[in-house]
């Protein structure tokens, strides 16, 4: 396994990943002054998760995803899928009204992909980085999960938490920060589910590497079932930041 390669984790990320606030996706539209039927493109699409949220508001989604595993387990089949990366996306120039990228713009080379996405923006529209961030958590499962993680391996952090994207965004020169937005939300998740979450985190897998991340599961795996643990309510801050084309 290596990082950012999710071959190995496509079902169970498509079995486990949860999906953006409807709130935080409605604003992040309005910002970008969008109609149904514009063009919209999404970078590092994964599985759909929110390829089908932009289906579902009747955008011409183009879905960018360099894994051949994760694009089979879409069930997306409105949405146009390439087989792009956020630096060599295969869009046409000036051919989108938005590009956004969900839970997956740290997998990037900003210096090659923020000239690129500018290219196949039309003048004047945004692009928006997005991830459900876990929030400091109150559920005590998670509070577990969090220091069993820290016990197995205590080097692991998350490549987006606390990053500068507004600098990060405006870097290159290509655009401009608008706007930052943050919804909350808590997300009910079964116990399978829950396992099959971790078991989808390519970041924490590869660091682990396989006999580290197997204890850490074993571990869950019995403090769930020792504890008739059924339901996890895992919170999270969904953030987004949006910065505007430069003409």
């Amino acid at each position: 396994m290596a990082l950012g390669d999710f071959t190995h984790q496509a079902d169970a990320y498509q079995r486990s990943r949860p999906a953006y606030p409807a709130e935080l996706l409605d604003l992040l539209i309005a910002d970008g002054r969008l109609r149904p039927g514009d063009p919209v493109a999404d970078f590092g699409a994964g599985t759909g998760i929110m390829t089908g949220m932009l289906i579902e508001r009747e955008f011409v989604v183009s879905a960018i995803e360099p894994n051949e595993s994760m694009r089979s387990r879409a069930e997306v089949s409105e949405a146009h899928w390439l087989a792009g990366t956020f630096e060599q996306s295969l869009l046409a120039t000036a051919s989108q009204r938005w590009a956004i990228a969900a839970q997956a713009f740290h997998w990037a080379d900003p210096v090659r992909a923020l000239p690129e996405i500018r290219r196949v923006l039309q003048p004047g529209c945004l692009f928006t980085v997005s991830w459900n961030n876990r929030a400091k958590p109150a559920d005590s499962t998670v509070i577990w999960t969090d220091a069993a993680i820290r016990r197995h391996v205590p080097e692991f952090d998350e490549a987006y938490r606390n990053r500068p994207w507004k600098e990060i965004l405006e870097s290159t020169g290509d655009f401009t920060f608008v706007i930052q937005r943050t919804i909350s939300h808590t997300i009910p998740l079964s116990r399978e589910r829950f396992l099959q979450l971790w078991k989808s985190h390519n970041r924490l897998n590869t660091i682990a590497g396989p006999i580290r991340f197997a204890a850490f599961f074993q571990d869950l795996s019995e403090y769930l079932e020792q504890h008739s643990i059924d339901q996890i309510n895992v919170r999270y801050d969904c953030e987004s930041w949006s910065a505007r084309r430069n003409d």
